[in-house]
C-alpha cells in the first residue's frame, strides 16, 4: 500500500508545471482533471483493498474511508506542492474538485455494488 500511494504521489508531482490561469476554460478543464484523477486514485485504492488478500476481509466501511482519506490526503499534496510553485497558488476549488470526485466514486461505485450484494444475500436466504 505504502508503494502504490508513494508511486501515485510522485506521478502526481512529476507533472506539476506552471499553468496560465488567466484563460476561464483553464477553470473548467482544471477542476473536471481534479475530479476525474480524484475518482482514479479512489477506484484504484479501493480496488487494491478489495483484491489484496491481506486487506479484501477489511469492512466494506473501511475500505471507502480509507479510499475517501489517501484521495484528499493526495489531492492536498498536489495542492501544497502548486502553492510553492512561483506562478501558481493553492486553491480551495481544486480541493472542491478533489472531494467531488472522491464523493463520486463512492456514491456510483462502492455504495450500488454492496447494495446489490446485499440484494443477493437476501434472494438466497429466503429460497
Amino acid at each position: 500500500m505504502k508503494r502504490i500511494l508513494l508511486f501515485i504521489t510522485i506521478l502526481l508531482c512529476a507533472e506539476v508545471m506552471a499553468q496560465n490561469t488567466n484563460n476561464t476554460d483553464f477553470w473548467q478543464k482544471d477542476k473536471i482533471m481534479h475530479s476525474v484523477g480524484s475518482f482514479g486514485i479512489s477506484t484504484i485504492t479501493y480496488t487494491y483493498l478489495s483484491i489484496h488478500p491481506k486487506h479484501k476481509n477489511l469492512p466494506e466501511l473501511q475500505k471507502r474511508l480509507i479510499s475517501l482519506s489517501t484521495t484528499i490526503i493526495i489531492g492536498s499534496l498536489k495542492e501544497a506542492v502548486d502553492s510553492t510553485s512561483s506562478n501558481h497558488y493553492a486553491s480551495w476549488g481544486d480541493m472542491g474538485a478533489n472531494a467531488i470526485g472522491a464523493l463520486t466514486f463512492q456514491a456510483v461505485v462502492t455504495i450500488p455494488l454492496n447494495f446489490n450484494t446485499r440484494h443477493k444475500r437476501k434472494k438466497q436466504h429466503y429460497n
